[in-house]
């Protein structure tokens, strides 16, 4: 090979290691953005679809009893819309709180005070409280507070929320009960929740049929969002579903409550 050829012969060589080496990193970043698109994709499909999956499917319905109904429920006559409990339709819902948050249905009506009752199912826990709230009616949320003593894992409790429609004749309130267990976390679900986003978080807790925590996540997130227009979907998804059956209230606004007195 003469000297001239060497050189064009090494030339090109050096051509061709330049173009591969240039090449590759924008190969490299072309996958690696596409890949984060999928799982971008990926996680904002899930997003929308909180699916609740009770741990005992087909049990019979020990969830809700039917709201008595006093003289301010005469307010709802055109509505299909009456006093309910945010609770799985198959059975009792769980939680993995202490002191959980529970959530109901209020319709308009001219009841302004509430009363809130947690009683174990041995009668030796029992807690009880008055809070005030907006008479436009909507979904709303009361938290156990720090006085109230925590729920005890495995032990079964019945909740109640009475609308007080005359101070003086109580028998005139409008009453619906619900049923809430406690129950513990496996080590796993406990490290995917801690390094897990708020929605993942309220999916994990669906998926795990622990229906308090899913509730509260995703209520927590559309209350910081009301605008969302994905966070609503998902609300109303999550109650339309096979488990829980709140179709009637599925588009509910969420309000901030309660007062207690």
């Amino acid at each position: 090979m003469t000297k001239n050829n060497l050189h064009s012969h090494l030339a090109a060589i050096s051509v061709a290691l330049s173009l591969s080496f240039t090449l590759i990193p924008y190969q490299v970043k072309a996958e690696t953005q596409t890949r984060i698109q999928t799982a971008t994709r990926e996680t904002f499909e899930e997003a929308l679809t909180i699916q609740f999956e009770p741990p005992n499917k087909g049990q019979p319905n020990e969830t809700a009893g039917g709201a008595t109904r006093g003289q301010c429920s005469l307010q709802q006559q055109n509505s299909n819309k009456s006093l309910t409990l945010l609770t799985p339709a198959t059975q009792k819902g769980l939680t993995i709180a202490e002191r959980p948050t529970f959530f109901f249905y209020v319709p308009q009506a001219s009841a302004q005070q509430a009363e809130f009752t947690l009683i174990s199912q041995d009668e030796e826990y029992a807690y009880q409280t008055n809070f005030s709230f907006d008479s436009k009616g909507g979904v709303l949320k009361f938290q156990l507070p720090a006085e109230a003593p925590p729920l005890e894992v495995g032990q079964n409790y019945q909740w109640s929320v009475a609308l007080i429609c005359n101070q003086q004749e109580r028998t005139e309130d409008i009453v619906v009960q619900g049923q809430i267990q406690r129950t513990e976390t496996t080590p796993n679900l406990v490290a995917q929740l801690n390094s897990a986003t708020p929605f993942q978080r309220a999916a994990m807790y669906g998926k795990a049929g622990i229906w308090y925590d899913t509730v509260e996540a995703l209520a927590e997130l559309q209350l910081a969002e009301p605008n969302n227009s994905n966070l609503v979907t998902a609300w109303k998804q999550l109650l339309q579903s096979e488990y829980v059956k709140l179709d009637d209230i599925a588009q509910a606004p969420i309000l901030y409550c309660c007062s207690t007195n």
